[in-house]
């Protein structure tokens, strides 16, 4: 293939069907997501996410996985309503909501990456500082002399005091390509990040990705001239599988979760599993005389 023909590449018509179908059953599970709503993060006691939330008492962990999960699917089903309600089709917008749903979803990961209350505890109080520095940074824009939101800060320090942490542990710079990094990592999500990096390129109006996300239709193209008009127009079969990227970092993130909110002492399989015969205490029936 030449490199006219790989700039101007077009989608087949199974390419197109393809897309569709695809969109199709993600549109499907991202309104049965958006519609569970909360309902869906019940947290059980004696469960990872149940001792976390006490010993992060009042900055519950559960609260903030339902927030990050909430974040995630509010994005997807926007693009659902974008393109299959509204039937809009953008070029680069719809890269930008699949990116915000991949960090979000991702982040809910890192913190869960493992079934200890104490690390899950550890890095959910890595994002309280992170929020308390994007919020000191944002209000100086408007008030140089801001500091730290005092209320707060004392109350993430006794939050850090009770769980023998200290703010140093906690202040490392985090970046968000770490965390997604880590999350493909570990959750055999290896899609997922370069998805991401991809469509930060496109939200960002980074040109080097648009070869991948965009097609570009040229008007009346001589096959000679390097001189070209035309318009770049959405790729179908592009955002189809970087939605599909996207709700598997969900999926995922929504599967954890909800395994970390049960009881592991209490799973149910005694019921799913009974035993084959009646056990009896004795042989005789005892009777009151």
């Amino acid at each position: 293939m030449s490199d006219r023909e790989t700039y101007f590449q077009q989608l087949t018509q199974r390419d197109s069907e393809l897309a569709g179908a695809g969109m199709r059953f993600d549109f499907k599970r991202i309104e049965e997501w958006h519609r569970s709503g909360q309902k869906a993060w019940n947290v059980g006691s004696g469960s990872v996410l149940d001792i976390a939330d006490a010993l992060t008492e009042p900055h519950q962990v559960s609260h903030l996985i339902g927030y990050l999960l909430h974040t995630a699917v509010d994005h997807l089903h926007a693009l659902k309503a974008l393109l299959a309600d509204a039937e809009a089709q953008h070029t680069f917008a719809p890269y930008t909501l699949i990116r915000g749903s991949i960090e979000a979803a991702s982040t809910a990961l890192w913190i869960l990456r493992d079934a200890d209350p104490r690390l899950v505890t550890r890095r959910a109080l890595h994002l309280e500082y992170q929020n308390l520095w994007d919020q000191r940074r944002a209000t100086r824009l408007v008030d140089k002399d801001a500091d730290f939101d005092e209320e707060r800060s004392a109350l993430l320090k006794k939050v850090l005091d009770r769980n023998n942490l200290t703010t140093a542990v906690v202040k490392k710079p985090l970046h968000v390509s770490e965390v997604i990094a880590t999350a493909a990592e570990v959750f055999a999500l290896p899609a997922s990040r370069l998805t991401w990096q991809m469509c930060s390129a496109a939200a960002h109006g980074r040109p080097w990705a648009k070869q991948f996300l965009t097609l570009f239709e040229a008007h009346d193209d001589d096959g000679i001239s390097k001189t070209l008009s035309g318009q770049l127009t959405s790729n179908q079969l592009a955002m189809a599988i970087s939605l599909n990227n996207a709700c598997e970092v969900f999926d995922k993130a929504r599967i954890v979760r909800n395994k970390h909110s049960r009881n592991p002492n209490h799973t149910g399989s005694s019921f799913t599993n009974p035993s084959p015969g009646l056990h009896l205490v004795t042989k005789r029936l005892f009777t009151p005389r």
